[in-house]
């Protein structure tokens, strides 16, 4: 279920805040994939978990966004962030993507308390923001000038809230198996063994796939599919490459293999995907 709001503005004003998007979403199945430096999108994205769990890679880390937990990026940016079918559980998320070079200082203090922050769903910043969205969708919101001072509002008690919450620390595993999942990248390519992944890690193999997959919330192995196909998407997007040379580049031994796994991973076949448009569009779209 999916329902957002995108904003467009006539004004050229450089000093005011904008919406780009404002939105609610449950994420049920695969495909909910974004990487943020192969998004025809810009801006500054605030999204909060209002239920299950979603997951953010941003360098060499991963970390898990709970309910009650804002992930915070740029786009375009060095990050990932997607949902996996295999917890079982929708992810229920609210977000707001916005711009605007007078949120740029405030911004940055509040991604240095942390790319993963907790806020209460009673908390203020979270309570401007349902309004925001609220408002959007009931066309009661104002124009851009009232829309800068409400982002500027919502910005200044989420910077507040993160401020006095102090610095949220990375969940316990944020760093863990780093090593494995640096292997991972710069290896998908080829054939890769678990103990080759184990290795990584100084680690037996059976001690690691248990403790990978209770930390990180899925075996390696379908990780390192999760890593494969994120390089194919690319791929199938940029490049006009054959379905037979884009499975071969990211690993896999047959391209009816590869077919396989980027159904189940990632939503429709590789054909599909590459005549598709990869970028969400608005449920509605206003003018301002």
């Amino acid at each position: 279920m999916l329902s957002s709001f995108g904003f467009r503005y006539t004004d050229p004003n450089p000093g005011l805040l904008r919406i780009y998007t404002v939105g609610h979403q449950v994420v049920t199945g695969p495909g909910y994939d974004f990487h943020g430096l192969k998004r025809h999108a810009e801006g500054m994205l605030f999204q909060y978990t209002l239920s299950g769990t979603g997951y953010l890679e941003a360098g060499n880390a991963l970390y898990p966004v709970p309910k009650g937990h804002a992930f915070l990026v740029e786009i375009p940016g060095d990050h990932r962030y997607y949902y996996d079918p295999a917890s079982g559980k929708p992810w229920e998320v609210l977000w707001l993507r916005f711009g605007g070079d007078t949120a740029a200082p405030y911004w940055q203090q509040l991604c240095g308390r942390g790319r993963v922050l907790p806020f209460g769903k009673d908390s203020k910043p979270i309570r401007l923001l349902f309004q925001l969205y609220g408002e959007a969708k009931s066309g009661r919101l104002g124009g851009a000038v009232d829309q800068s001072v409400r982002i500027y509002e919502w910005l200044l008690n989420a910077w507040d809230e993160a401020g006095r919450a102090g610095k949220s620390e990375p969940p316990p595993h944020a760093e863990a198996f780093s090593d494995a999942i640096r292997f991972m990248k710069e290896h998908y390519g080829r054939a890769i063994a678990l103990q080759d992944i184990a290795d990584a890690e100084k680690l037996s193999k059976y001690h690691f796939c248990k403790q990978f997959r209770r930390v990180v919330g899925m075996s390696p192995v379908a990780y390192l599919n999760k890593v494969r196909m994120e390089e194919a998407v690319s791929l199938l997007s940029t490049t006009s490459l054959s379905i037979a040379d884009v499975a071969r580049m990211t690993g896999f031994e047959t391209p009816g293999y590869f077919a396989k796994v980027f159904k189940r991973l990632v939503g429709g076949t590789p054909t599909e995907y590459r005549e598709s448009k990869h970028e969400p569009a608005s449920s509605v779209m206003r003018i301002y």
